[in-house]
């Protein structure tokens, strides 16, 4: 189990969101999670809160935004773990409601993911509409 600290300071807004997960390499399909790749697995069912420990039920935009970090990663996970399945479990999420937003999720799992299974890492960002103030994450181009 490890705990990767996404945080995000620019002149206009703040981010910080921890994530603590682990991943259990499995010889058959789990029974928990959503499948997000042919044999890579994402359990949000048992996310606690970090500060207070009460349970935390993760809207579908939130579990999206995960799916959007760990996406980009899973064909790397699986060559990582040939016939194995791998579930990722997040267990814990540090948040401080003035510097959360949704979309720092995908980074934060992806930061994860590459230190989890020391994968390159990839560029992407957080990008902010100074109209609306709408966070978004995109990744960068990958180099051909």
């Amino acid at each position: 189990m490890r705990t990767y600290r996404y945080k995000v300071q620019t002149s206009s807004y703040g981010l910080f969101l921890g994530i603590t997960a682990e991943a259990i390499q499995l010889n058959a399909p789990p029974t928990s999670g959503n499948q997000v790749s042919d044999r890579v697995w994402l359990d949000t069912g048992r996310v606690h809160h970090a500060y207070s420990g009460r349970k935390l039920a993760l809207n579908g935009q939130e579990v999206t935004w995960l799916h959007l970090g760990l996406r980009e990663y899973t064909e790397s996970i699986e060559l990582g773990a040939p016939g194995s399945y791998v579930l990722i479990i997040i267990h814990a999420l540090e948040v401080v409601d003035a510097d959360y937003a949704e979309a720092a999720l995908a980074p934060a799992l992806a930061k994860w993911t590459e230190a989890e299974f020391g994968l390159a890492p990839r560029s992407g960002r957080i990008n902010r509409d100074s109209t609306t103030g709408e966070l978004t994450f995109s990744w960068d181009e990958r180099p051909q």
